[in-house]
C-alpha cells in the first residue's frame, strides 16, 4: 500500500462510498460470478477507484476500494489489484473516456457465452427479438486480459450505455 501525499478529497470519499454500495447492490441482483468482476470510477484523467482482488461484491465496504493509477500502482488501499481488471478498466477510462465502468457476469449472459453460436437465436423464442441488434458478441476473445492489449481492444465498444441497466436482468 502506498499512502497518498495528501488526504483524499470529500468527493473521492463519496465516490468510494457509492462504488461500494453499487457493488453490494449488484451482488444482491446476482450480477457477479465469484470474484472475477470489477467496477471502477474515474477520479481524474490518471486515477480511478476500483474494487480489489479476491473480495466478493457482497463483502465490499468503502475502505476496501482502491485508488489506483493507470499503471496499476495502488495509491490508497490495503488490498491487491486484480491485473485483468486493471488492464481492462484503465483502457476503457483512457480510450473511451467513460467515467464509470461496470464489468459484470450476469447469469444469463454467462449462459449465452456457452452456446455454440454465442448469440441469441430469435427462432427459439419471440421474446429474444427484444435483443435483436442490441447486443455485441465478441468472437475474438483471447482469454484473460494479462496486458494492456485486451483492454485497448475492447475499449472502443459500447458507445450506448443508457439502456444497459434495463437489459441486464
Amino acid at each position: 500500500m502506498k499512502t497518498p501525499s495528501k488526504p483524499l478529497d470529500p468527493t473521492t470519499h463519496a465516490l468510494r462510498d457509492d462504488l461500494a454500495l453499487a457493488l453490494r447492490a449488484a451482488a444482491f441482483h446476482d450480477f457477479s460470478e465469484g470474484v472475477c468482476n470489477h467496477f471502477s470510477v474515474a477520479v481524474d484523467d490518471s486515477r480511478f477507484l476500483l474494487n480489489p482482488r479476491g473480495l466478493h461484491w457482497s463483502e465490499i465496504q468503502a475502505d476496501d476500494i482502491l485508488l489506483v493509477d493507470a499503471d496499476g500502482a495502488v495509491l490508497e488501499g490495503r488490498h491487491d489489484v486484480e491485473p485483468s481488471a486493471l488492464f481492462i478498466h484503465a483502457a476503457v477510462h483512457r480510450i473511451a473516456g467513460h467515467k464509470v465502468v461496470l464489468h459484470t457476469h450476469m447469469p444469463y449472459a454467462s449462459c449465452l457465452t456457452l452456446t455454440e453460436a454465442g448469440a441469441i437465436d430469435p427462432l427459439l423464442s419471440q421474446n429474444a427479438l427484444r435483443f435483436m441488434d442490441r447486443i455485441a458478441v465478441d468472437r475474438t476473445y483471447n482469454g484473460l486480459a494479462l496486458d494492456h492489449s485486451e483492454g485497448e481492444r475492447i475499449a472502443p465498444c459500447g458507445t450506448r450505455t443508457s439502456p444497459s441497466w434495463a437489459t441486464t436482468v
